[in-house]
């Protein structure tokens, strides 16, 4: 007995040993990246000069002073799994999605429920809606949504809402790429006492490296996911950089308004070459190249001049797609170029 009480001990790593995470141990620094919808170009001389003048010894030996913020936007989503999900508890999500909503689901043992896009990046919403039940625990929905850079019009986000405000279900709506796409369901929080907000200062503001992200909601339910926060969330490094980087807001205004303008300059070119495309409100772009063959060639071209792209979008319907993080114009030359080689 006393054996198989060992053995049973711990039974959870069954689950765990389930989950398939990639494991990329290949450095992608003194690359161009347009593979993970980082920013491309540099911060100014005059930013980055900012912060180092501020650096002294307590950003080494003092622990961080902050605000509610949390590791990414993937940790602000791990806390509403910890908050509002028990094994076996129902949980909504749209299929494909960010990555850690599969993982964390599977690691928190919910019963998953995907709502499939079709091969036209079409998302049946009002299946979604009949699926919500009293049994719904949580709905995770980005908007704007990656890998498919599609969107859900904000009057659809109101009837899932109103829907899940009926069962008492919370929705969580990751605005991971708010700056690129400007609409927001932020006014609805006083509205809406089952809705949270996530939000990350990697992509429009460019500060991936510094891993911040943070939640909005009602004073009730942030009350609640302010105890799931560690001691220190982030580090202090980060803290001094966010501050300054919402004391310079232009750089944020100019960044997009430079992505924007590669956007744009891409999609002409993609036009003028006849490659089909998927419109997207992030900062990625789907380029569909009909067939595995000219796909895998283009991969290849761009692998030798150290450019990294989405090599694997993982959306219906792309089986030959590549996907490219949008950028200042310099950046989506180097895609043109490449491509115009294969016309």
């Amino acid at each position: 007995m006393k054996s198989l009480h060992l053995l049973n001990k711990f039974k959870n790593f069954k689950k765990v040993d389930k989950i398939f995470r990639v494991r990329k141990a290949l450095s992608r620094y003194k690359k161009i990246r347009l593979d993970k919808n980082e920013r491309l170009s540099n911060f100014e001389s005059y930013f980055i000069n900012k912060i180092k003048n501020k650096i002294n010894s307590n950003y080494l030996n003092a622990y961080p002073e902050m605000f509610v913020l949390t590791a990414g936007s993937d940790m602000a989503i791990r806390n509403c799994f910890e908050l509002l999900v028990r094994s076996r508890d129902k949980i909504i999500t749209i299929f494909p999605t960010y990555g850690m909503v599969d993982v964390y689901a599977k690691l928190f043992d919910a019963n998953q429920v995907k709502i499939n896009f079709n091969k036209k990046l079409e998302l049946d919403i009002n299946k979604l809606i009949r699926k919500i039940d009293y049994k719904t625990k949580l709905i995770i929905i980005a908007n704007p949504n990656s890998p498919t850079g599609t969107v859900i019009k904000n009057k659809q986000i109101v009837s899932i809402l109103k829907k899940a405000r009926q069962f008492n279900c919370y929705v969580l709506i990751d605005e991971a790429y708010y700056g690129f796409y400007n609409f927001t369901v932020l006014p609805y929080i006083k509205k809406f006492s089952n809705l949270i907000i996530s939000r990350t200062f990697s992509k429009a503001y460019g500060l991936a490296g510094c891993r911040v992200g943070f939640l909005i909601a009602n004073k009730d339910i942030a009350r609640r996911l302010y105890k799931f926060r560690p001691m220190y969330e982030i580090n202090s490094f980060s803290v001094l950089a966010i501050k300054e980087i919402l004391k310079n807001k232009n750089i944020l205004k100019k960044y997009i308004q430079e992505t924007k303008k590669g956007k744009k300059y891409l999609v002409k070119n993609l036009n003028k070459l006849r490659f089909s495309y998927h419109n997207s409100y992030t900062n990625f772009l789907l380029v569909d190249f009909k067939t595995q063959r000219l796909k895998t060639e283009v991969w290849d071209s761009l692998k030798r001049k150290n450019i990294l792209i989405i090599g694997k979008p993982n959306v219906p319907g792309c089986k030959n797609f590549l996907g490219f993080t949008l950028g200042p114009v310099k950046y989506m030359k180097l895609i043109i170029n490449t491509l115009k080689k294969f016309k």
